[in-house]
């Protein structure tokens, strides 16, 4: 499969919609694809913890949809919304009447929420930035990158790692990471990874593989690569 740019996947998601698959489809499509890869790491999804980083935009509501599912598959799921989401968020709205739980960096005063989560759950799943952010992380993105730091390893270190009898791997030093189409801090065209990223265990991209997950040092951030077929039509090609 043919690596791709950051603008390379917007232009596919533009041809798509043109072609009749809308972006909304694309969206549910890829968040349900992630939900599985989750259920998979976790040997199931009823009864287990899930906490979703959320981000701004599309990524955010990716992972929205991927909360969604594995709410109405029976794991006991919280969604924390790292940055303002739009006042207009249906895939948010649609976590919520499933029953998914919903704290905001803004109003967890000294991280408390946060630090109880990643302390009890099960998997942890970065939905934090896509494609279309690659400056340096600052701000309250870099704060809550940073809160997983004490129980994940160096993103320049390689831990040690043990298997849940599923064939997967995972840091023996805290819960596993799943990131939603490529880690937070890795610039998806040069591999470039910001010293604050995110070192996830499994890395599912959407669409296409970026050139960054497959470009050192991105590659040894990105753990296991999946890519997940989120139903962009067949023949279309980059320039």
């Amino acid at each position: 499969m043919k690596l791709v740019t950051a603008a390379q996947m917007t232009a596919l998601e533009q041809e798509s919609e043109r072609k009749g698959v809308s972006t909304d489809t694309l969206m549910e499509n890829a968040g349900l694809r992630v939900a599985e890869s989750a259920r998979k790491i976790m040997g199931g999804a009823a009864g287990k913890r899930v906490l979703v980083l959320v981000g701004p935009g599309n990524n955010g509501a990716d992972g929205l949809v991927t909360a969604r599912h594995l709410r109405r598959w029976g794991a006991d799921v919280v969604a924390y919304v790292v940055t303002r989401r739009p006042d207009a968020d249906p895939k948010m709205d649609l976590a919520i009447e499933y029953g998914v739980t919903v704290n905001t960096s803004p109003a967890d005063a000294n991280y408390e929420a946060l630090d109880r989560s990643v302390a009890k759950c099960d998997l942890i799943i970065d939905a934090i930035l896509g494609t279309g952010r690659s400056r340096p992380l600052t701000g309250p993105v870099k704060e809550v990158v940073s809160r997983l730091r004490p129980s994940r390893p160096s993103s320049h270190s390689h831990p040690t790692r043990h298997s849940r009898g599923d064939g997967n791997p995972s840091a023996a030093s805290g819960p596993p990471v799943l990131a939603m189409d490529l880690p937070t801090g890795l610039n998806p065209d040069t591999g470039e990874v910001d010293p604050a990223g995110i070192r996830a265990d499994v890395t599912v991209t959407l669409g296409r593989p970026k050139v960054g997950l497959l470009t050192f040092p991105g590659a040894a951030s990105a753990g296991r690569l999946e890519v997940a077929d989120i139903g962009l039509p067949l023949g279309l090609e980059t320039e």
